[in-house]
């Protein structure tokens, strides 16, 4: 691994995680949650760094990356924010020496093999359903995963509860973490596994303290914690934040997105009924974010990249 050449070796980093809490990109609401998340984990480094650097504890090892958001009345065929992002980080490991496997709801199975052929994601591609085993690896990253609340529910952003949708793999990454594999998760809202990290902080900060609407009366924000947390604005631009960050930590711009292929992605999902997870119909969009400003958002982390590799 090799340390990036701007002159101060921080400096990408710090602009990555501008970057993912969607500064000029997202709504001020998304803006204001996701800074007040990065404030409560700020530590030493910049976090796109610290996760990305978690990774190379692993280097060359197996990492076994989630995904998947269906809601049959909402997205029956998933939303596509995570497996975009999933699609780009996995190609990241991939470039730069590990090997990686993508785990992701069978609803979506089809839709991530047509779009892991445009980006040229090498990866296996596994289908999760009710009879999966958390599959052995020597780190495991959750990317936009619905995790359960303390009554053990999943629940949409809104608080409708998410049946016959998306199974629960909150059990795979409390077995990783009992084992000590590590483990690491992306999100954006506090309904996806890994806010277990931020538990309290979430329902401080989500409106209702992240109240639903399912009558369980435990809310929407999980209980799944990772050893490590990313919390983004939109959970692909974490994946993608985490991806720059292992080609600058590597000195391997080609494991970094470019924004036309961010611009393919989008379209692919929209056409195979991948939807946008706010507006919750297929369209070149993403988190009720227009797929133009996700694909300037990707061009400037390209830059990044290109300026730093």
């Amino acid at each position: 691994m090799r340390s990036c050449g701007l002159t101060n070796g921080l400096r990408p980093f710090d602009e990555i995680d501008r970057l993912i809490r969607g500064e000029g990109y997202a709504s001020a609401t998304a803006v204001e949650r996701t800074a007040r998340y990065h404030e409560a984990l700020a530590g030493d480094a910049p976090l796109c760094r610290h996760a990305a650097s978690a990774l190379f504890a692993t280097w060359g090892g197996h990492v076994a990356l989630f995904t998947g958001f269906v809601v049959p009345e909402f997205f029956p065929k998933g939303e596509n924010d995570g497996p975009l992002g999933t699609l780009a980080l996995a190609r990241a490991l991939h470039r730069t020496g590990f090997t990686a496997s993508i785990h992701v709801d069978r609803q979506l199975i089809d839709t991530v093999q047509w779009i892991a052929a445009e980006i040229g994601c090498d990866v296996p591609i596994v289908p999760i359903d009710e009879t999966f085993d958390a599959p052995p690896c020597d780190l495991a990253i959750a990317v936009e995963k619905p995790g359960a609340n303390p009554a053990g529910i999943l629940h949409t952003y809104d608080g409708r509860r998410i049946e016959r949708g998306s199974p629960p793999i909150d059990a795979f990454f409390q077995t990783y973490r009992e084992r000590r594999v590590p483990t690491l998760a992306i999100a954006d809202l506090g309904n996806e596994i890994g806010f277990g990290v931020l538990y309290d902080v979430a329902r401080s900060i989500l409106p209702e303290g992240g109240g639903c609407r399912c009558g369980c009366d435990k809310g929407i924000v999980s209980s799944t914690s990772t050893d490590i947390l990313l919390p983004t604005a939109v959970s692909n631009w974490g994946a993608y934040g985490v991806a720059a960050a292992v080609a600058l930590l590597t000195g391997t711009p080609e494991a970094a997105l470019k924004p036309e292929e961010e611009a393919r992605m989008l379209h692919v999902a929209a056409v195979r009924g991948c939807r946008d997870g706010v507006r919750r119909s297929g369209a070149f969009a993403v988190d009720g974010v227009s797929g133009e400003l996700s694909v300037r958002l990707v061009e400037t982390l390209w830059r990044l990249v290109r300026r730093g590799a």
